[in-house]
């Protein structure tokens, strides 16, 4: 079962998510490929933005916690993005398995989207229409000392 929810996440195009997507005003989009959530999340916001993700609204796979491997001494890569990111992103705990995931450079990630707040229930209606899942992880706020929040 935890490998069909895999399969069906990775084989999913993103184009379907688009398509739904297309017919509202989008302040930001990317795909979460080749780099963790945090730094995509990181290069949409501007100066005058910060964002802030509920750790608990983060969608990952259930076994995620039983499979998570070090990133952190993984790769030198991997040390740069994350010494560059340091100054950037503030969680309220020490939680290792969340940070790897939001870190965890993804091969077939799904889509990110900056969305107006009065879109957000229809949206998320449509989605669910077409049959997608589409999760609301956090809002863009004015600038704070750090670029994201984590709580």
């Amino acid at each position: 079962e935890i490998l069909d929810e895999v399969f069906k996440s990775m084989t999913t195009l993103n184009k379907y998510a688009f398509d739904v997507l297309n017919k509202y005003t989008l302040h930001a989009l990317t795909d979460v490929t080749g780099f963790g959530l945090l730094v995509h999340l990181d290069e949409m916001l501007n100066e005058k933005a910060s964002a802030f993700l509920d750790k608990e609204s983060i969608p990952y796979q259930t076994n995620s916690d039983q499979t998570v491997t070090p990133l952190l001494s993984g790769s030198e890569v991997i040390g740069l993005i994350l010494d560059d990111m340091k100054n950037k992103v503030c969680f309220d705990e020490e939680n290792f398995i969340l940070e790897e995931i939001l870190y965890d450079p993804q091969t077939s990630g799904g889509l990110l989207a900056s969305v107006a707040s009065d879109d957000i229930e229809n949206i998320l209606n449509d989605f669910n229409q077409a049959g997608l899942a589409c999760y609301v992880i956090g809002k863009i706020v004015e600038k704070d000392q750090f670029n994201i929040y984590v709580r």
